[in-house]
């Protein structure tokens, strides 16, 4: 019960002085150090991979499809660049492969030359996959190559997507179809080559035809002509005795000699009749002739012209009317001979005579009217033939171009590719995934322990120095006592830890390399390395202890630690960590230990080892120097190092 009730004299104790009381404060916030701060730093890892700066390279030379340009390693790398899902830096082909060794940039992608025709390969029907190349560099950061993998199964998918299968179905059956329906146009042409060959055979018959009806049809003009001026001649002395008809009824006294008169008329009009009915004979057997020859062709230009030619003939047959003007004048001639009585007559041949007055003038109209349209029909009939002409020359020019055409059309039809199913099948798989990844490591890591090795040997060799300082003291009172010089004050207490701190190095490769098969590429200069690391962290815990005081030196050591694996960048790549942890980097010992475990242990040696060589010689040099700093200033003693406030 009283030592339930005395607690309070405890916590008096921790309140006596303001080193005390900042020892409570630093004792509460020790587990925020380990909790807080690691969750801070990494707080979002994966949602900062934009900022890993990573190289890109595009060396596709594109190429032709369809007469057009096709470049698709541009298109991809603006998207790339556009999208800022990491930091994208477009480069050459050897910076990009510096960049990577040397720890520029974490990993690199190339689109090769031939990316442009492999993405086009499938409408060859030799089709094959586009590669995207990437390398990584473990020696780097083993955790970046597995965020890069990632990022760059994204960027597959990606382009991928561009050309799906569904798309490369379409294209193909729009390929096919269109060999056949070019061959059906090709077939069709040569069709269309025939007809025309046909219709150019035709032309030339219509042509030759049309020549002889020009022939005949000017014949038929100057037949006509004739005919109508032959009528016109024989008419003139019948429409005289005619108008003598009409006039026997007002001159009986001359009747004798007018009837007389009349009947050697009428006997040289019969003559003139005979004459005519020859001519009218001959026109119309000339028309009828010249109708046989277009009707033997069913062209639709001949079939015109026969029908004009067979209305021309049917008009000259109409007015064909001196069989009934003969036998009129016959009549009227033997009654001027018989001796009969003439006057009882008179009457009636002036009838007579009027009636054969106007069938004369319908005669003479109708041989005008025939002889008319014979003149249009010959200009008619001379156009035609020009045009027919004209087409026989058209046609020819369509039998040649249909030719060709269908020439043409088959050499096209037969360039147009004939895939079997299976090529099919193949093309399609190809396009449905047309891009694959091929990866190379530059200095891989075996397995997930030999990639992270360098970190935790590194937090190891720091964590047993920090122990070291728990067991011995940073400076010996006895030394700084016997007032030798501060240099060998600091050996005094350096040198057992360090007795100590090698054969932890020591231990610590035995374990890993023996038990742990972690292989280092160069392993006698990895364990000389672990050595040098563990002397430079033993100097510096003990430069930490010797000017805090063993109290604050302890706690600043293990918030160091916790600081340093944050910072280091062994887990994951700096650029993904907040901005205070990235700027502490560049000064963090446990930085440069792990870069120079990293190149001993998974090759690809740098400047990045010889960094990491100067730094720790020189952390071990100025840690020596501020712990004999430390160990002067212990040579006057006082209060508080007397009667210290605060033990641990």
């Amino acid at each position: 019960m009283v030592g339930g009730l005395a607690l309070g004299s405890e916590i008096k104790r921790f309140a006596r002085n303001r080193m005390t009381r900042i020892a409570v404060v630093v004792l509460m916030l020790m587990p925020l150090t380990y909790g807080a701060l690691y969750l801070w730093a990494y707080s979002d890892p994966f949602g900062h991979v934009n900022k890993m700066p990573v190289a890109l390279v595009n060396s596709d030379r594109g190429t032709t499809v369809s007469g057009e340009p096709m470049n698709v390693g541009s298109q991809i790398a603006d998207s790339l660049t556009s999208d800022a899902s990491l930091d994208w830096h477009l480069v050459g082909d050897a910076e990009a492969r510096e960049g990577v060794a040397h720890g520029k940039y974490y990993f690199m992608l190339e689109l090769p030359p031939d990316f442009s025709e492999a993405i086009a390969s499938p409408t060859t029907g030799n089709p094959r996959k586009a590669q995207l190349i990437a390398e990584y560099n473990d020696a780097n950061n083993y955790i970046s190559s597995s965020i890069g993998r990632t990022a760059l199964e994204q960027v597959l998918n990606a382009v991928s997507t561009r050309i799906s299968g569904q798309a490369v179905n379409q294209v193909l059956s729009v390929i096919t179809t269109s060999g056949t329906g070019i061959k059906q146009a090709a077939d069709g042409a040569r069709q269309l080559s025939d007809g025309a060959a046909q219709i150019d055979t035709g032309a030339g018959k219509l042509a030759s035809g049309l020549d002889s009806a020009r022939n005949g049809s000017a014949e038929l003009t100057a037949g006509s002509r004739k005919l109508s001026d032959g009528i016109n001649t024989a008419t003139d002395p019948l429409l005289k005795i005619t108008n003598l008809l009409a006039q026997i009824g007002t001159q009986s006294d001359q009747v004798n000699g007018q009837v007389q008169d009349s009947s050697s008329a009428l006997t040289d009009a019969s003559n003139e009749l005979d004459t005519i009915a020859g001519a009218q004979d001959t026109a119309a057997q000339s028309l009828t002739s010249i109708i046989d020859s277009l009707s033997a062709n069913q062209d639709p230009v001949s079939v015109i012209a026969t029908g004009k030619l067979r209305d021309t003939r049917d008009q000259l047959l109409a007015h064909q009317r001196t069989a009934a003007i003969q036998a009129k004048l016959d009549k009227a001639r033997a009654a001027a001979n018989s001796g009969g009585p003439v006057g009882s007559a008179l009457t009636d041949i002036s009838a007579k005579g009027k009636e054969l007055s106007d069938k004369l003038t319908q005669l003479r109209d109708g041989a005008q009217q025939v002889a008319s349209g014979n003149a249009q029909l010959d200009a008619g009939i001379v156009k035609l033939d020009d045009g027919a002409r004209q087409l026989k020359s058209g046609t020819a020019q369509l039998s040649s171009g249909a030719n060709e055409l269908a020439t043409k059309l088959s050499e096209g039809a037969q360039k147009v590719p004939d895939w079997s199913p299976q090529q099919k099948d193949a093309i399609a798989d190809t396009i449905g995934g047309p891009v694959q990844l091929t990866s190379s490591h530059e200095n891989s890591a075996p397995n997930f322990a030999t990639g992270m090795a360098p970190f935790f040997l590194t937090l190891a060799l720091f964590f047993g120095a920090m122990l070291l300082w728990m067991a011995f003291r940073p400076l010996q009172n006895r030394a700084i006592a016997a007032e030798i010089s501060p240099l060998r004050v600091t050996l005094a207490s350096y040198l057992p830890a360090v007795l100590i701190g090698i054969p932890q190095a020591v231990i610590l490769y035995c374990v890993v390399h023996f038990a742990l098969h972690v292989h280092a590429e160069h392993p006698v200069a990895m364990l000389g390395f672990m050595m040098l690391a563990s002397c430079a962290f033993i100097a510096v815990a003990q430069a930490i202890s010797a000017l805090l005081g063993p109290v604050l030196g302890k706690v600043l050591l293990m918030t160091l630690l916790m600081l340093q694996l944050v910072s280091a960048g062994g887990l994951y790549p700096v650029e993904t960590t907040t901005k205070p942890f990235q700027a502490f980097h560049r000064l963090d010992p446990m930085t440069y230990g792990v870069n120079g475990l990293r190149q001993l242990i998974l090759g690809g040696i740098d400047g990045r080892l010889w960094q990491a060589l100067i730094f720790m010689v020189a952390l071990w040099l100025g840690s020596m120097l501020l712990t004999s700093l430390a160990a002067r200033r212990n040579q006057l003693w006082n209060l508080t190092r007397l009667v210290p406030s605060f033990k641990m």
